[in-house]
């Protein structure tokens, strides 16, 4: 999967933009603020429908303007074209000339991995963090997974209403959740495998020191059916007005010399082993799926130094995937050769190749 084409109009404070990438690395040079992590957003929204910097529409268009139209020329087995228009009330998309209705026609076609100055928080925040992180995996790479989530996700939702509205009903959703509880874990522990040896392949290839490991927890006791924790635990979830045992609960633990969590390594160390999570999940969907999915890492530089940032580099020419980088520092033809520069001054973008 790559970028080959980009057009912006009135996202942020570029009021319109034409870029061409390369299959390789690609680096968005410029000050703070000049409009880099723009680019790296533009794509994302491509990608998922959104920005992964804000949910509200206010900051991402440029100001005094009412829409912003975004458009990607994308290869993926073969070429295709992507638009978006959005407005404060509407977000209309188009893949090769037709109206698309569904987020996720055009997540698959646009399989991204972005790692920004906020990717710390799969380990420091909530479980639902990590659990995104997992559940976009699957989702690449297991057809079925999408279909089973929303039924899994419908009931919960409905066991949930009767727990505070019908209790005496709640054991006739025990089955259901509980069938598609299973068949959803079941998906989830099949890729966390492959996620672990991807992983540690990874870890390897950075020269990533310590041991770090990595476990799952499904969200329920292990060796017990859900059906059966759900009728244990019915009484409480109607006092509580929740279901408290599923997938929903499930959670990934990460431990670094058998500490948890994290919380004694620096800023630097974390974002390796982040950055090295990621592209373990890239290269199970390359692997899967044939498709190499986009790298997007906004501010490289930001704790990471020459040396790591040397192996991580040399590492994602060896994976194969296209990757857009953005940094404030000035790139060296001799350091980097082959790679393109893109340099944004207030919105302004000038391509280079180096």
């Amino acid at each position: 999967m790559t970028i080959k084409q980009l057009k912006i109009q009135n996202l942020r404070n570029i009021a319109e933009a034409d870029i061409q990438f390369s299959d390789g690395i690609n680096f968005v040079t410029g000050k703070n603020g000049s409009g880099k992590s723009t680019l790296l957003e533009a794509i994302y929204m491509l990608g998922r429908g959104r920005s992964y910097r804000t949910a509200k529409f206010g900051p991402v268009v440029r100001h005094g303007e009412k829409f912003l139209t975004l458009y990607a020329v994308s290869s993926l087995e073969r070429e295709h074209r992507i638009g978006i228009q959005k407005s404060a009330t509407q977000t209309s998309i188009r893949v090769d000339g037709e109206n698309a209705t569904r987020l996720s026609s055009i997540a698959k076609m646009t399989p991204l991995q972005i790692l920004t100055p906020m990717s710390h928080e799969i380990l420091e925040r909530g479980p639902e963090y990590r659990r995104r992180f997992l559940e976009w995996g699957v989702f690449h790479v297991e057809p079925s997974y999408f279909t089973v989530y929303k039924k899994f996700t419908k009931a919960l939702k409905q066991r949930n209403i009767v727990l505070k509205t019908a209790p005496d009903t709640v054991a006739s959703w025990n089955h259901t959740l509980g069938m598609l509880g299973e068949e959803l874990n079941k998906l989830r522990e099949k890729y966390f495998t492959d996620l672990q040896i991807a992983l540690a392949n990874e870890l390897r290839a950075l020269d990533i020191q310590g041991n770090i490991q990595m476990f799952w927890k499904r969200g329920w006791e292990d060796g017990s059916r859900l059906e059966q924790v759900l009728g244990d635990k019915q009484p409480s979830d109607i006092r509580q007005g929740y279901t408290q045992a599923g997938p929903q609960r499930a959670d990934i633990k990460l431990m670094f010399d058998q500490r948890s969590a994290f919380t004694s390594i620096s800023r630097g160390q974390q974002k390796m082993i982040i950055t090295s999570l990621h592209l373990a999940q890239a290269a199970i969907t390359k692997r899967s799926t044939g498709n190499h999915p986009i790298l997007l890492f906004d501010d490289l530089v930001a704790e990471l130094d020459v040396d790591n940032r040397d192996k991580l580099l040399q590492r994602i020419k060896q994976i194969g995937c296209q990757a857009i980088i953005t940094t404030t520092e000035e790139i060296s033809n001799d350091r980097y050769p082959g790679c393109v520069i893109i340099r944004v001054d207030s919105g302004d973008i000038q391509t280079t190749n180096l």
